[in-house]
């Protein structure tokens, strides 16, 4: 059993597929993954291949991507911690606020995070976060910190996450402002969302090692020629390596689609 309790009516079925790579120039793989209850350890190579599968909305599947940050080993740390805590959380028991077991969960995470940092010294570790948990009807997202979540429906291609980045004059690359590990919890401030899904609308989840390679413009075009999705998840993470594949490159992407009956 989910920890959501749902009708047993399945209006909907989601076919997923996630993609994770190095890359072409880090030796380290600091990115993971939730998949329908799949991560990685947390010292990992990525996946060999592009996994895929399918599973009922009624089943309140939840998919994520983290991106982890911090010298040594403590970036893919703080990402498997993510994708563990997440994962030990939604087999937690029933709860019927999505919003706020999303909202208890980036306090977890970023609590238990903040902790290895400290027993370990390592000085700031954290992760981002983007999430997203599919109802009957309903998708709710939630995202801190860069790592991107996109609805492609007729056409077009929208984010739906909200970007946690500040620019500093003095860094070529603007900083985050929020993730997951931050020692002021306080501040912790998840930008969280809800909206109806109907079938043939896309879903894209994908650390920056993906945004960074490809352009918006160019990841529609490849959404747009592709009906598979694990083709399409391949063909995207294909195209990131070829552009460079400067960081870690970490996508998941759902389709909804009507039940066969």
């Amino acid at each position: 059993m989910n920890f959501l309790e749902r009708s047993e009516t399945v209006n909907y079925e989601i076919i997923f597929a996630v993609a994770c790579s190095t890359g072409k120039i880090r030796r380290i793989n600091q990115d993971n993954f939730l998949c329908c209850g799949k991560y990685l350890a947390s010292e990992n190579n990525g996946l060999e291949k592009t996994e895929s599968g399918k599973i009922g909305s009624g089943q309140n599947p939840i998919f994520a991507v983290f991106d982890g940050m911090g010298g040594g080993q403590y970036g893919e740390s703080a990402a498997h911690i993510a994708a563990e805590t997440l994962y030990n959380l939604s087999k937690d028991g029933q709860q019927s606020d999505i919003r706020q077991f999303f909202i208890n969960s980036c306090m977890q995470i970023n609590n238990n995070i903040a902790s290895y940092a400290e027993l370990e010294c390592a000085g700031c570790v954290g992760t981002t976060a983007a999430m997203l948990i599919f109802g009957d009807d309903t998708v709710y997202t939630c995202n801190i910190g860069d790592s991107k979540i996109y609805r492609y429906c007729g056409e077009e291609l929208t984010q739906i996450s909200k970007d946690h980045v500040i620019s500093l004059f003095n860094r070529k690359q603007p900083a985050l402002y929020q993730f997951l590990g931050m020692p002021e919890k306080d501040f912790l401030n998840p930008h969280i969302a809800c909206e109806d899904y109907k079938s043939k609308d896309i879903y894209l989840i994908c650390s920056d090692g993906l945004t960074d390679m490809l352009s918006e413009e160019k990841i529609k075009s490849i959404l747009a020629d592709n009906t598979d999705i694990p083709a399409c998840t391949g063909i995207l993470l294909e195209n990131a390596l070829l552009e460079g594949g400067k960081d870690n490159i970490t996508l998941i992407l759902c389709e909804i689609k009507d039940k066969e009956t």
